[in-house]
């Protein structure tokens, strides 16, 4: 199965689709190669369908497929006219423009008003287009539907939402030549679906990448990008849910509480003292309530309390929809509470976590921790950061794997900071992201790290991470 699939899941939204992109780009696919396929494609595709081709053509990337599309047909020997409705300075994309110029010296007729052909290519509107047509798309793409022609839309209908398949006016095609991965939006248009691999490289869909760091924009209100709770500390273990906390608030939470016996002096932090669940004169769920916690990471440092406190937190967290991150403690006890927790959170077991957490031991072959993930995001309706030389993240039915990182991370600590990365990325997504992400960025940290300072402390990560967050926009 894990051979089969493909590792982000079968469709691919607006956001996966740019983040593979992206990830191309980083190992050098560039975005003008996947365009000469993709039009390719499309050309090959269409041959067989007619004569004579009117192509419309947008002014984003897919007119530069349908560009491209346009002069392959006029060298396999067919009538190709290309409508551009748009000034050239319109033109978004260098790549786009290259193949406007390409196309006008390859035989490709362009004309200036609707012209009767055998087979209609829609290159007009893509993924970044939502909402109803504007003129003067819609006019045409109305003249299209009137007309009696074979129809074929690259990547996906013009009209059409990628992501959900919403549309007040379409392009009604009757074959769709998609891009790598179908979208969402196609699910009940698979019959008339034929998926074009366009040159993106399995590496850029099976491991992480800077396209990864796609995360939705912050928010501009205090509070908008997470209060996160860290509960944890001991007698034994005091550091670690401050090096979380710290860790989290660097990441970008508004708001960072520390639910902890022993205080430590860090200015950007509130700390809330906790002794067993009580927090101050409160219980853990009053605290938390009344800080208006959206986002808990429970586990850092909890030992000997940490069946009662993930007890109540996961309570808590279930009643006021809250997303969690369960980490180190909270892992070990989680089998014996046997909660699901909704697709809310995010866990962080290393591999001997992991195997206490399915009740089976594990080894470290790539194949049974890309299984042993699968199977704890399923049992327990989470995602999950497995831990280790190669990290796997899993969630529902995707995956991915992750290779940044170096051996100076297995020091102690850095476990702490990724718990507290995810608390802050959870603020503001969902978890499949916040995992992806946190994972990447962290590891990448510590390469940063220890290629500038010899090491790859907490503290140096903690430093680190905003600035990989931050490098992707």
């Amino acid at each position: 199965m894990l051979n089969n699939a493909r590792f982000r899941g079968e469709f691919y939204d607006v956001r996966e689709m740019r983040a593979v992109e992206l990830n191309s780009a980083s190992l050098g696919f560039s975005e003008e190669l996947m365009m000469e396929n993709a039009g390719a494609w499309v050309a090959k595709v269409a041959r067989s369908k007619g004569e004579s081709f009117l192509i419309l053509v947008g002014k984003g990337g897919k007119g530069g497929d349908g560009l491209v599309a346009a002069r392959h047909l006029a060298l396999m020997g067919a009538e190709v006219m290309v409508l551009f409705p748009y000034k050239e300075c319109e033109i978004k994309k260098e790549t786009t423009k290259k193949n406007l110029e390409r196309a006008k010296m390859s035989g490709v007729r362009f004309v200036k008003e609707f012209t009767e052909a055998d087979v209609i290519i829609d290159a007009l509107l893509g993924t970044g287009v939502k909402g109803m047509p504007r003129s003067p798309a819609k006019e045409l793409i109305e003249q299209s539907n009137d007309f009696n022609a074979f129809k074929i839309a690259i990547d996906l209908p013009s009209g059409m939402d990628p992501d959900t398949g919403e549309c007040e006016l379409c392009f009604e095609a009757d074959l769709i030549v998609t891009m790598h991965a179908p979208k969402p939006g196609l699910k009940n248009l698979m019959d008339k679906v034929i998926v074009a691999e366009i040159g993106i490289p399995k590496r850029a869909d099976q491991y992480l990448g800077p396209g990864d760091l796609l995360l939705r924009p912050r928010g501009i209100r205090k509070g908008s990008n997470g209060r996160v709770a860290v509960i944890g500390g001991s007698k034994r273990y005091q550091g670690a849910p401050w090096i979380s906390a710290l860790a989290a608030f660097r990441a970008g939470a508004d708001l960072v509480y520390v639910y902890t016996p022993t205080r430590m002096d860090f200015p950007e932090l509130i700390w809330r003292k906790r002794t067993g669940t009580r927090v101050e004169e409160m219980s853990l769920k009053e605290a938390l309530e009344k800080d208006r916690i959206n986002v808990i990471v429970v586990g850092p440092g909890l030992a000997e309390e940490a069946l009662e406190i993930t007890k109540e937190v996961l309570e808590y967290a279930k009643e006021k929809d809250v997303s969690l991150v369960l980490d180190a403690d909270s892992l070990k006890v989680l089998p014996e509470i046997g909660e699901k927790l909704g697709w809310k959170a995010v866990l962080t077991p290393h591999l001997g976590e992991a195997s206490k957490l399915l009740g089976r031991s594990l080894t470290d072959s790539p194949k049974e921790r890309m299984e042993a993930a699968f199977d704890i995001s399923d049992s327990f309706e989470a995602c999950v950061i497995l831990k280790g030389p190669i990290d796997v993240v899993a969630c529902k039915d995707k995956l991915v794997l992750n290779t940044t990182g170096n051996e100076y991370m297995t020091v102690g600590g850095t476990g702490d900071a990724l718990s507290g990365v995810v608390g802050a990325l959870l603020g503001r997504d969902e978890p499949w992201w916040a995992a992806k992400a946190t994972t990447y960025a962290v590891g990448k940290s510590g390469e940063i790290c220890v290629e500038e300072r010899g090491h790859a402390s907490p503290t140096c990560l903690i430093e680190t991470v905003p600035k990989v967050l931050h490098s992707v926009k």
